[in-house]
């Protein structure tokens, strides 16, 4: 009887704890198979990363070199805003050893002319010496320089130190797991779909050339197949979303153009705030994927983006829009002031970089400068050191198109425009510009305690910038 009872109750706890323990055993097993083929792809992936850094790395130049006229006229502009010239010409320099700026003195004359070589050439010093009309434009770039500032640069080239050369220097990444692609994928596609096209009414652009890139193409071709989203129609450079006003009526467009980061998904609660005042408009999102994280390589030229920006907005039936753009968006709209600005009726920037480019501080605060803060170590290895940025940067920013002067506005333009520069901004030289733009009327505002980007978590300035967009778009109806 004991025996029976005992046996009764060590028979009982088996039948739960067996079917438990092949189930733990089971699910252990799949998950180290599971894990076991996800490292062997991402080892994979390493390998491809190497691979694409070094096929990255090859020099590319302007779609058009500048002619000796624009040269001339560029250098007179650059010249003619620069307050500090010591200052000016120390921030392009830095010392190989521990990326600091040296004094104006230990830049000698072959030095400053490596710079000149780069930035008016768009390449190394000795093939423009190589040709005796250039060489001779060079020197006349230094001698009017030392006369204009008074200060003679010494003879010869100090080695120890270096100078910025965009296009000319290594592209700088940092490897960061498939894993981490595939989550901006996943979340970019439910953000898209449930957010922008369910809740918000946007249409996508179903015509673009490159949306996603590397790998991450094969799984989104999967993806469009899989849900019969492909395109016939033929390709296009950009890519874009499109919300028509809910009034019906005819208003200007706004056209907003995002930074660096993971597109137009890093400004999903501003977007909200944005169409809960301004519903009665027709709002254009342009996506800039070389610069959001999604793989891609292929940069359409500023004459590309420009010519399909006002593609888009003549498919829709408009002529010209108010645009609004931050930080690197910043520098499409200066393209479109400078290639077509009969489709600018109003602008609104938000830490834009396309002022004082000649300045060393977009340059060296973004690809060059070592980090030693908490919020650097993020912008570092968050996005200047993600490979398909850095590609873009160092192989396809050109600094003389991004570039905008005051006098490349037209007059209309300038009366319906302000700027918003963040205080503390560690990417652009924010007092440099303030006082630029103030001397020439321009209605700036400097958001106070702000670093870079901070006016997404700010709701205060986040109000002010929608007001202003409120302000400028009413003038143009």
């Amino acid at each position: 009887m004991l025996t029976r009872l005992f046996s009764k109750r060590l028979l009982l706890p088996c039948l739960f704890i067996l079917p438990c323990t092949y189930a733990y055993l089971t699910a252990t097993f799949h998950l180290i198979v599971i894990s076991s083929i996800w490292g062997l792809i991402e080892c994979l992936f390493y390998l491809y990363f190497v691979q694409t850094k070094q096929r990255l790395q090859s020099i590319t130049k302007p779609e058009r070199l500048l002619t000796k006229t624009e040269r001339a006229a560029l250098f007179r502009q650059c010249i003619n805003t620069i307050k500090d010239f010591r200052a000016w010409c120390e921030g392009w320099f830095y010392y190989r050893t521990d990326y600091t700026h040296p004094s104006i003195h230990q830049i000698r004359r072959q030095n400053i002319a490596q710079w000149l070589a780069w930035a008016f050439w768009h390449d190394h010093l000795e093939h423009v010496q190589k040709e005796k009309a250039w060489a001779e434009e060079l020197e006349w770039m230094i001698r009017e320089a030392e006369d204009r500032f008074s200060y003679q640069f010494s003879d010869g080239l100090n080695p120890d130190v270096e100078c910025i050369r965009l296009n000319l220097d290594p592209v700088n990444a940092v490897h960061r797991p498939l894993l981490a692609y595939v989550g901006i994928y996943l979340i970019t596609q439910c953000f898209n779909l449930v957010g922008l096209q369910w809740c918000w009414g946007f249409t996508p652009s179903h015509s673009t050339t490159h949306s996603w890139g590397g790998p991450i193409q094969l799984l989104d071709h999967l993806y469009q197949s899989l849900f019969n989203l492909a395109s016939h129609q033929p390709k296009d450079k950009i890519t874009y979303w499109y919300r028509a006003p809910t009034d019906g009526q005819s208003k200007t467009p706004i056209v907003f153009v995002h930074g660096i980061g993971v597109g137009v998904l890093s400004y999903a609660e501003w977007i909200s705030l944005l169409l809960s005042r301004l519903s009665d408009r027709p709002i254009f999102l342009v996506e800039l994927p070389y610069v959001a994280m999604r793989m891609v390589d292929t940069v359409p030229t500023a004459t590309e983006t420009t010519k399909e920006v006002r593609q888009m907005l003549h498919q829709y039936g408009y002529d010209k829009a108010v645009y609004v753009s931050h930080s690197l968006g910043t520098a499409v709209t200066s393209w479109i002031i400078k290639l077509a600005p009969d489709t600018v009726a109003g602008t609104v920037m938000i830490d834009p970089i396309c002022f004082l480019l000649h300045y060393h501080h977009v340059a060296f605060n973004f690809v060059h400068r070592l980090p030693r803060q908490l919020i650097e170590y993020l912008m570092y290895y968050g996005a200047s050191r993600e490979m398909y940025i850095s590609h873009y940067i160092s192989r396809h920013f050109q600094w003389f198109e991004s570039i905008c002067f005051v006098e490349h506005i037209q007059k209309t333009t300038l009366n319906n425009m302000a700027v918003f520069l963040s205080e503390k901004d560690r990417i652009v030289g924010s007092e440099d510009v303030y006082h630029y733009l103030l001397e020439h009327g321009i209605n700036t505002y400097v958001m106070k305690g702000l670093e870079h980007a901070m006016f997404l978590i700010n709701r205060k300035w986040k109000n002010t910038i929608i007001h202003q967009i409120e302000t400028i778009s009413s003038k143009t109806d």
